[in-house]
């Protein structure tokens, strides 16, 4: 289970993404698997407008456990679920991988967004 800290990371890379706050996003990841220019290339190539999703979809964060080095940080895959205006709950998800690295102190990196 994703701790509440790492769910709130999760939801501030959902709403920059959402803003298309694409710099942010690259800033906040460092760049680690996608630019910004990648970024807004994945969300263009699906054509649809995202929207924030309602609060009640954070509380249900989906999240592996995967094993990380060092070993004293802990890692978790998340794949959640867009939303779009045409659609509502769609079927593109937003791939992450979010990391404790220091008590409290979570890393994001971008998988990508692609469809379920």
């Amino acid at each position: 289970m994703l701790p509440e800290e790492g769910v709130n990371a999760v939801r501030v890379v959902v709403g920059l993404l959402v803003r298309g706050e694409y710099e942010e996003l690259e800033t906040l990841t460092e760049a680690r698997r996608l630019t910004a220019a990648e970024i807004a290339a994945a969300v263009a190539r699906h054509g649809r407008d995202l929207i924030s999703p309602p609060d009640a979809a954070f509380r249900e964060v989906d999240a592996v456990a995967v094993p990380h080095e060092p070993a004293d940080e802990h890692a978790f895959h998340v794949e959640f679920p867009l939303w779009t205006a045409q659609d509502g709950l769609s079927d593109l998800t937003l791939g992450l991988t979010v990391t404790e690295v220091m008590d409290g102190v979570w890393t994001v990196e971008l998988d990508g967004v692609h469809t379920a």
